[in-house]
């Protein structure tokens, strides 16, 4: 119970810091420039859960003005380009509601919202595991093209293991299809793969993020605590990772 409470009262400071950032004169103002641009400097970084997608965006939240983490507006996003395909349609002339003016309000609700990142090489980092192609097309069609998309990809034992865990409620074949399902959704989407594995270290990160820039940098050292968990993958899964895997990796 004492550290329920002490894990509450964290996330109440977190959450005050996170305000008082964000609602700062300098804030408000790069946040508004930023809402003014034609296009963003942003970066993505996506990929299977449990596969370092929350490292590597701490690292580039560090060289970054705002940044994003699991935000959950995938089920917004999803319908935007389904819609506006079928308002596009000259049948549908008469409706007035303005697409372009909606993703301007998505967008400038999320940049006044965005968490404050430590840095100003790029403009934002989006960061959003097991996301998807409809997702994706609503961040272009809202920034243009990331600057650079980054997947983050595991083997489907360690994968197991550490999901098992973290959704201890989700059954075996629903983690075992999200799997395959995320890793497909690589081949609509791209960017530049990089496997979570226990041999990583710093420096490989770092490396792998050129043309960042980390000096004078607190960067949060890397750990892998993972297992393996094989009796519980299947050959779809392997079959999906091995696919990306032989495309290149880091």
């Amino acid at each position: 119970m004492k550290g329920r409470r002490l894990e509450r009262a964290a996330l109440r400071v977190h959450r005050v810091r996170q305000w008082l950032a964000r609602n700062s004169p300098g804030q408000r103002r790069t946040r508004s420039e930023l809402g003014r641009k034609e296009g963003l400097c942003w970066w993505l970084v996506y990929g299977s859960t449990r596969s370092g997608t929350s490292y590597m965006m701490r690292l580039i939240k560090s060289c970054a003005l705002l940044y994003v983490s699991d935000w959950g507006l995938g089920m917004l996003f999803e319908q935007v380009p389904h819609w506006i395909t079928f308002r596009s349609a000259p049948v549908h002339d008469y409706i007035t509601f303005d697409p372009d003016r909606l993703l301007r309000d998505i967008s400038c609700n999320i940049l006044d919202r965005a968490y404050a990142g430590d840095g100003d090489q790029i403009d934002l980092v989006y960061k959003d595991a097991a996301f998807r192609p409809n997702e994706y097309q609503t961040l272009v069609m809202m920034w243009g093209e990331p600057e650079r998309a980054i997947f983050c990809l595991r083997d489907p034992a360690g994968y197991m293991a550490s999901a098992g865990k973290k959704f201890a409620s989700a059954s075996l074949e629903h983690l075992q299809q999200a799997y395959v399902r995320t890793l497909d959704n690589y081949w609509s989407i791209g960017g530049d793969v990089f496997e979570y594995t226990s041999e990583l270290t710093l420096a490989q990160y770092k490396r792998f993020l050129e043309p960042l820039q980390f000096a004078g940098k607190r960067l949060p050292d890397f750990r892998y605590t993972g297992a393996r968990d094989d009796e519980n993958t299947t050959a779809d899964m392997w079959a999906a990772y091995h696919r990306i895997q032989e495309a290149g990796t880091t």
